[in-house]
């Protein structure tokens, strides 16, 4: 009997051992914000994103903070009635608790199904719960991924001149999949606030603003640092 089994029979066999282990991804030991991240966008954030209000029980789980200290004056978009998953304070004026968030995604005793996600929905894969596990021992932001990029913005109908409204969209994006928000600034007159990426219908009441050329920026943020955009000046006739 031939005792050599057929060179395609191995070949199947690594193949399914390197796609086996190349769908589990390996478990940090210390994670850190960069690791518990994409864990909440693709698991979480489709109900506590930007529409938590709506959705998710007011807790927003797609930035870790969102201050002044790190997002500059983009800060502003993001509101006060929405929780983060680091340290300010919820709906109900209590800190959001990465202990809460652990609680929720592990089964609890004397239950069968951990409290989210929600059925239907599957569980949580158990190296995402374990990540989260972790991280919630000690819910640390740590430092941005190495090779994070800052977010875009991109206009359209962007006028030269305007009469007493200014129009245009706006897009704002993260190259690195990451959420966004921005503020586009007018010269310090007004401002207009975007609190989640995606197109935005600007629009600007000149009629308080002095005729001439007036300068307009974005602020932007995604969690990890803000950038500053020159969209270019309009001329404001009156």
């Amino acid at each position: 009997m031939n005792r050599c089994a057929h060179p395609s029979r191995f070949l199947l066999l690594a193949l399914l051992g390197v796609m086996a282990c190349a769908s589990t991804p390996a478990e940090p030991q210390n994670p850190a914000w960069a690791d518990v991240a994409p864990i909440f966008r693709g698991e979480c954030n489709g109900c506590h994103g930007w529409n938590a209000g709506q959705t998710g029980g007011g807790y927003r789980f797609d930035f870790f903070d969102v201050t002044e200290s790190v997002c500059g004056r983009a800060a502003r978009a993001h509101g006060t009635e929405l929780a983060l998953a680091g340290s300010p304070l919820g709906p109900d004026g209590l800190p959001v608790s990465a202990a809460k968030i652990e609680a929720d995604v592990v089964t609890q005793k004397g239950a069968t199904w951990p409290r989210m996600p929600p059925q239907p929905s599957p569980a949580l894969p158990a190296w995402e719960r374990d990540t989260i596990e972790r991280w919630a021992a000690r819910p640390v932001k740590g430092p941005a991924p190495a090779d994070n990029r800052p977010p875009t913005i991109s206009v359209f109908g962007y006028p030269a001149n305007a009469g007493p409204t200014l129009t245009f969209t706006a897009v704002i994006d993260d190259p690195d999949g990451d959420s966004a928000l921005g503020v586009i600034e007018a010269n310090g007159i007004a401002a207009f606030l975007m609190n989640r990426p995606g197109s935005f219908d600007v629009s600007f009441d000149t009629t308080t603003w002095p005729a001439g050329s007036q300068p307009l920026t974005a602020v932007l943020c995604d969690g990890w640092t803000s950038t500053t955009v020159d969209l270019g000046a309009v001329q404001i006739i009156h």
